[in-house]
């Protein structure tokens, strides 16, 4: 298991499919990443860090409007 994505999923409150959707990565692609069958390109890894320096209220109307498909 990548412990940069479980931290993030952990962080945002939300599940793999909503994390690969917040990160603009395909499910399938996201859960090689998480369970380490592939690794995780560092801009990711950036974009995640990127993300959760974000000011909480900014996160969650982030994640609002991508979780609701926007």
């Amino acid at each position: 298991m990548n412990p940069t994505l479980l931290h993030f999923e952990k962080a945002i409150k939300l599940g793999p499919t909503f994390a690969a959707r917040m990160l603009g990565v395909a499910y399938p692609t996201y859960a090689q990443y998480r369970s380490g069958r592939r690794e995780l390109q560092k801009y990711h890894a950036r974009h995640i860090e990127a993300l959760l320096l974000l000011p909480k209220p900014a996160l969650l109307k982030l994640i609002e409007r991508h979780a609701n498909g926007n």
